[in-house]
């Protein structure tokens, strides 16, 4: 039974402050705060019963997770510090779990800590990822306007102009510096404007993602000189949402490569899978330390960690100073 002194702990009105302990592989909640049916659903004195009241009550695909970091905290002696979903009267509650550890023995060990319930946070992060989706595909949709935009009436008015100039120089002749010099800022103004709406969004894109991925190296290599070693697998049939954010986290990869990394080479894979998509960019260049990073390459990874996030996958970067930076992308996709 929970004893006054844990039914009024100044955290109890928090979440659910426990004593948990394992002795020979078996867990037992020893102490409990009065407010554990608020927080999992379950009274204090059935929690105090048997701690399978509570394991069952976690979800299932959080099972394995909940234990593997029960245990590393049991045998490093770290805090635990875990993150899940529990089953309550038909509704899952997330919640998270903090508490100090003591090794009370060489199979036993002690956690004195709480218990939140973090639904509501949960369910306002859900809110605000839906929000940004929403938001990111208003963009892109404003993005290829304004590309179709660009490549149809700048382009019809510059080749218009193009046309006076012509009919111009069978007046004035061939050789007029002035009309010559007309000429090549309407040249200058056609290449910047094609090159800003295929920023925008690359007409090729249209064609799938792998002959996306395959023009935005080979602008790599031309703008930069670096060359890329490619390994693209065919994409397959893609929404357009996800197509659109895996192309901008590699284009984003190859700006920062471009910034920062004063690479040689650049290795640029990506393969389908059943269920998953994998992108891999690896460059040869100078690589940063994550303690230290510029602000910069921060708010980048961050941004492309965020489009991963849109999509229901994780982006992971590897680097370290003069070993090169690594970006890992997976992604989940029909089969």
């Amino acid at each position: 039974m929970c004893n006054a002194q844990w039914a009024a702990h100044p955290l109890s009105g928090f979440g659910l402050v426990f004593q948990l302990q394992q002795r020979g592989g078996q867990l037992q909640f020893t102490q409990a705060s009065e407010s554990a049916h608020m927080v999992c659903g379950l009274s204090a004195e059935a929690l105090l019963r048997s701690s399978l009241a509570f394991i069952g009550r976690i979800h299932a695909e959080d099972q394995a997770d909940f234990h593997a970091s029960l245990q590393a905290s049991a045998l490093h002696g770290e805090p635990w510090n875990w993150e899940g979903r529990i089953l309550t009267e038909g509704e899952i509650k997330w919640i998270n779990i903090r508490a100090a550890v003591t090794r009370t023995g060489a199979a036993q060990a002690q956690w004195d800590g709480i218990m939140i319930n973090i639904s509501h946070a949960r369910r306002r992060e859900s809110d605000l990822r839906d929000m940004a989706a929403h938001m990111e595909h208003a963009r892109e949709q404003e993005r290829a306007r304004l590309a179709r935009d660009m490549h149809d009436e700048l382009g019809q008015l510059l080749t218009a102009l193009k046309m006076d100039i012509s009919l111009l120089r069978r007046r004035l002749g061939p050789d007029d510096a002035q009309l010559n010099s007309m000429a090549s800022l309407v040249d200058a103004a056609t290449a910047a404007g094609r090159r800003v709406a295929a920023q925008l969004r690359p007409a090729v894109l249209d064609l799938g993602l792998t002959d996306g991925l395959t023009w935005l190296a080979e602008q790599f290599t031309q703008r930069y000189g670096v060359p890329v070693v490619l390994d693209l697998d065919n994409a397959g049939t893609l929404d357009d949402m996800t197509a659109i954010q895996i192309f901008r986290i590699a284009q984003e990869a190859f700006t920062n490569i471009a910034r920062h990394a004063q690479a040689s080479s650049v290795q640029f894979a990506l393969a389908r899978m059943p269920g998953l998509i994998a992108l891999d960019i690896m460059d040869d260049g100078r690589g940063f330390d994550s303690q230290t990073q510029s602000s910069q390459t921060s708010f980048g990874l961050r941004g492309m960690r965020e489009r991963a996030h849109l999509l229901g996958g994780a982006l992971e970067c590897i680097s370290a100073p003069d070993q090169g930076t690594s970006i890992r992308l997976r992604v989940p996709c029909a089969d």
